[in-house]
């Protein structure tokens, strides 16, 4: 999932240290994630879920780079419960921007 400086700043203050969660590749901030899952689930639920990044809170919606449109996330097997709208398409597509300008700054 990739992260913006805001979803970092909002993390740091819950107590977490950045080197805990976030990695970096090929200039994206991403969640960190151990044995497939990120390192805030606990094998049931998120555990920073009232505070999670906004990706997350889009999910299973995410930006697919090489076709520049939002999709349902293949591996996620309820994404056939939700229901993609315009709104959440801007929200998403809004989100992208934001990180993609984050990254051209560092």
């Amino acid at each position: 999932m990739l992260l913006s400086n805001q979803d970092i700043n909002k993390i740091k203050k819950l107590g977490y240290d950045k080197n805990f969660f976030v990695r970096k590749k090929n200039g994206w901030l991403q969640l960190k994630n151990i044995n497939g899952k990120c390192v805030f689930h606990n094998g049931k639920i998120c555990t920073i879920y009232e505070n999670r990044p906004e990706g997350c809170s889009l999910y299973p919606i995410i930006y697919d780079m090489d076709a520049k449109s939002a999709v349902f996330d293949k591996d996620c097997p309820l994404k056939h419960e939700f229901i993609m709208t315009k709104q959440l398409e801007k929200k998403l597509y809004a989100l992208v921007s934001k990180i993609e300008k984050e990254r051209e700054k560092r």
